[in-house]
């Protein structure tokens, strides 16, 4: 990836590879006499290189002041961080400060994991609790008794407590309290006391919860050090505290711990560890917080993340055998790699060598799968009672459907009566009904043309066909039985139509055995 600090590299080298090109112009000059054309000499060029390095020259100047201007922006965050922090504190309430006259330790945990809504508060109030304690470090370390053992406290408190002992470690350190000797003796026991246990327990640390449970015991492990200062004096291996820096890498205290824990000239193999264990964010938060961009670009960082997230969504699918939950889980997880990878790329003005608008693309693509596998397939629309009635009653009268003259002429000599007031061309016509089957056609019925056509129909015309005789009103003139008209249903009747058709894919009326593949049963 190009960075800046590249670009610029390769800016310096504008006048040397011109000079290069100056003698290949002359040598080539030389043997002008035998080209056809060569009309052009070395100033014009040497113009037309110049005002190309100019304008690049100030492109680059662009770049570094942006670039200049978000580091600045971030130091000021940091900084300002910092300072509210280190404001004048909070005057502390009245328990906590007699907890602290007391020198009760334990005590003043215990109010602390009591009141889980209030500890926001509480720590702010900390700095000046800590005035009224005789020794301040002393009484934190007796709070911290039993921090390993899991069976002083009850298994669901056991998580609490140890965050807030973590917490009484780092507001005690961000306080400067002086550490005497003694007291950080008595730590530097605790700490080693805590390692044994650290390493006895169990597990691989891959499962969740486990994971969870050593990551926090081995941040309390490091802030114990870095508030008693117990690295400084020796006696703890590197490697082994950079092996843990990895593991804490995801708790907000990681970057400070590591800078106070003298840790800030290895960070690069903290930075290394994490991006081949695949936690590409997690080094890009030590690679901008040390200012290391030029030896681990940023950009090539986000990608392999976000191939790696894809990858492991095709084993939670592939793990839950594509069930709906093994879907959802891994959609979820999808989207939420992408949107840190775009956080990032905000934070940190990463826009120009990341585009983000494929990212947030393919967000909106699984927000609405996500979205379509919420929603229920409709269910069929109910017909009122009268009109199922009626279906049914119609269901019932039709007639299966026989081919050729003879059927017909059957169905209509069994079905037809002509009264004796008919007139008698209508007897006569009537003669001619074997005839008129084989021509019998769907248009007809399509205009609810019942019963069989007469043979006067095909020598009429259009209109005939569609009104009668000509000059008759609408059917007979005489008083046909009306049972004739439903001896063949309408072809409406008889086949689906289109929209029939349509409004079962649509959702309505689809019979159960039918259902859409994008709807998972």
């Amino acid at each position: 990836m190009t960075t800046v600090k590249s670009i610029e590299t390769a800016l310096g080298l504008i006048d040397s590879k011109k000079e290069n090109l100056k003698k290949a112009f002359e040598d080539l000059q030389s043997h002008s006499s035998v080209l056809s054309f060569f009309n052009f000499t070395w100033s014009d060029l040497d113009s037309y290189f110049t005002s190309i390095q100019s304008d690049l020259l100030e492109k680059f100047s662009t770049i570094q002041t942006l670039e200049l201007s978000q580091s600045q922006s971030q130091k000021l965050k940091r900084k300002k961080l910092k300072d509210s922090v280190s404001a004048d504190p909070i005057p502390a309430r009245s328990e906590l400060r007699s907890l602290c006259e007391k020198m009760d330790g334990m005590g003043l945990r215990k109010y602390i994991i009591e009141r889980p809504r209030e500890r926001t508060a509480i720590r702010v109030e900390l700095p000046d609790a800590w005035k009224s304690a005789a020794d301040p470090g002393s009484m934190i370390l007796d709070a911290l008794e039993g921090f390993c053992d899991e069976g002083l406290v009850s298994t669901s408190d056991l998580y609490g407590s140890r965050r807030v002992c973590v917490v009484l470690l780092e507001e005690l350190m961000k306080a400067n309290v002086e550490i005497g000797g003694e007291v950080r003796e008595r730590a530097r026991a605790m700490a080693a006391d805590w390692k044994v246990k650290i390493e006895a327990n169990g597990g691989d640390g891959e499962e969740r919860e486990e994971e969870e449970e050593k990551g926090l015991m081995k941040l309390g492990y490091l802030q114990l050090l870095a508030t008693y200062g117990l690295v400084s004096a020796g006696g703890y291996d590197v490697n082994e505290l950079i092996d843990y820096a990895v593991v804490i890498a995801r708790y907000r205290q990681a970057v400070d711990l590591c800078q106070a824990l003298g840790l800030g000239n290895r960070i690069s193999d903290v930075i290394q560890k994490l991006i081949s264990k695949g936690k590409q964010l997690l080094a890009l938060k030590f690679i901008f917080e040390f200012e290391l961009t030029d030896e681990f670009p940023p950009v090539p960082l986000l990608k392999a993340y976000v191939i790696d997230s894809k990858e492991n969504v095709q084993k939670i699918r592939k793990s839950g055998k594509s069930s709906r939950q093994s879907l959802n889980e891994a959609v979820m997880k999808e989207i939420s790699a992408l949107k840190s990878v775009i956080k990032c790329i905000d934070d940190h003005g990463l826009e120009s060598q990341y585009p983000k608008h494929i990212l947030v693309t393919r967000i909106e693509k699984l927000e609405k799968e996500k979205a379509d596998k919420k929603r229920p397939a409709t269910a069929p629309v109910p017909k009122p009672p009268q009109q199922a009635k009626q279906q049914k009653q119609r269901g019932n009268k039709r007639v299966k459907e026989v081919t050729g003259p003879s059927a017909v002429k059957k169905k209509n000599h069994s079905k037809r009566v002509l009264l004796p007031s008919q007139p008698s061309h209508v007897q006569t016509s009537g003669l001619f009904l074997d005839h008129t089957a084989l021509y019998h056609s769907s248009p007809a019925g399509a205009y609810g043309r019942g019963g069989p056509h007469v043979a006067a129909d095909m020598y009429a015309g259009s209109s005939a066909g569609l009104h009668g005789f000509p000059g008759a009103p609408m059917g007979f003139s005489g008083n046909v039985n009306q049972t004739a008209a439903n001896a063949y249903p309408s072809e409406r009747q008889g086949q689906p139509s289109y929209y029939d058709a349509a409004i079962g894919y649509g959702g309505y009326g689809i019979p159960p055995q039918y259902h859409p593949g994008y709807y998972p049963q």
